[in-house]
């Protein structure tokens, strides 16, 4: 391993892309350099991207782009993805440019590093990664979600959802290697491109030996717990409120993120007078496991459209369980997987009817049943760690270059 470079393409931050920090962090720690190319957007993301990595001398990140900076070079990344977008929607051009910002320099950034191994994450990356294996080069695929059939309606107008199929197909037919998120994306994925069927590495987070354990004593009224980078449309909390307006038992729900005031006062607006509406700043991915633990219940909401929302297992269901929280997921395929082995929480159907809310008001307000819960989700996180995903990815890597 002495000597072998793995670049790590994407588009985030580490600090906002715990996936693309855990594989960098592994591969590390088995003795490979690694490169993360990816995009800063803000300095102080920047820096807790830095400090992420501070104790890994063995990885650097070398941003492609920096719209932080006031040059010509992050002005002309601004207009080239404003260009790239109007060509998708008004001329009908599948362009590239729409991916990302600096989406002109991420070949010839990627080729510049001479990595014998990249492992590209979300759009813009797995289009570069497409042309780097035309090129000659490993590359190796992280399908974080399926890129196609993540959008809303109102984004893809802008965005090219026949390329995005293209690179994908790349990427799962002529890749030394590809993961993803479950059982569930994979086997859809291999059935959409007619492909072998990727690995499966679980968004599951390293155990914080600091964290106290998530105290037995559950709270009056119960608090429940979302969270992401943004609070917004689409994301199941909308329906979660209308659907629970009727519970004659108040509970509080707390969702921390990014907010706009408009989606804000539409929250605000729904919620009854029996229960309480909180919004929390985001933390980052070092304070969060403790931030969960203040709660009682995870809120893992989704729904089945875009496509790529039912069959991906997102980070925060597994992050609940790791606290030690019931959850009240819904029942997408993805989610289904994890349920049929740990019922550690309540499932909510996709179209949940008045039994089934019924069945959600009992098992709240039955403390006997929010124990059993609570305990399976202990027993959940016991049985899915990150070191045995670690294991595969690393089993990955060697096959691929030793």
């Amino acid at each position: 391993m002495k000597g072998l470079t793995i670049g790590i393409v994407t588009q985030s931050h580490l600090c906002r892309n715990p996936r693309v920090l855990k594989e960098a962090i592994a591969a590390a720690s088995a003795g490979y350099e690694v490169i993360i190319l990816n995009t800063v957007v803000s300095q102080a993301l920047y820096r807790e991207d830095l400090s992420a990595v501070s104790d890994h001398p063995h990885i650097r990140i070398s941003p492609v782009a920096d719209l932080t900076q006031s040059g010509l070079r992050s002005f002309t990344d601004r207009v080239v993805l404003k260009l790239g977008m109007f060509f998708v929607s008004r001329l009908k051009v599948q362009s590239f440019l729409a991916l990302g910002y600096g989406a002109l320099r991420y070949f010839s950034c990627c080729k510049g590093i001479r990595a014998d191994l990249y492992i590209c994450h979300q759009e813009l990356a797995t289009y570069t990664g497409s042309r780097l294996l035309k090129a000659g080069f490993k590359v190796a695929f992280d399908l974080e979600d399926w890129y196609s059939e993540d959008l809303l309606p109102g984004a893809r107008a802008t965005r090219p959802v026949n390329l995005l199929r293209t690179a994908e197909c790349k990427a799962l037919r002529q890749g030394v290697f590809c993961m993803t998120t479950s059982y569930a994306m994979a086997k859809e994925l291999a059935k959409r491109y007619d492909s072998a069927v990727p690995a499966v590495i679980y968004n599951i987070f390293p155990r914080n030996s600091e964290s106290a354990p998530k105290k037995s004593a559950f709270t009056t009224p119960l608090k429940l717990f979302w969270f992401s980078q943004t609070i917004g449309p689409g994301r199941g909390i909308e329906e979660f409120i209308r659907l629970s307006s009727s519970f004659r038992q108040g509970y509080e729900l707390h969702l921390l993120g990014n907010v706009d005031e408009y989606f804000r006062e539409q929250l605000t607006a729904l919620m009854t007078g029996v229960h309480r509406l909180f919004f929390h700043p985001l933390v980052t991915e070092r304070e969060l496991p403790d931030r969960i633990r203040d709660f009682d219940i995870g809120l893992a909401l989704e729904l089945t459209e875009p496509l790529s929302r039912n069959y991906t297992i997102t980070n925060k269901f597994f992050q609940y369980l790791e606290a030690g929280l019931p959850v009240i997921a819904t029942a997408t395929a993805g989610q289904r997987e994890v349920f049929e082995q740990f019922k550690a929480g309540f499932m909510l159907p996709t179209a949940p009817g008045p039994i089934d809310l019924e069945d959600l008001e009992i098992w709240l307000n039955n403390p006997s049943t929010l124990r059993k819960a609570q305990f399976t989700a202990h027993q959940a996180s016991a049985f899915y760690t990150w070191d045995s995903q670690m294991k595969t990815m690393l089993t990955l890597i060697q096959g691929a270059i030793g």
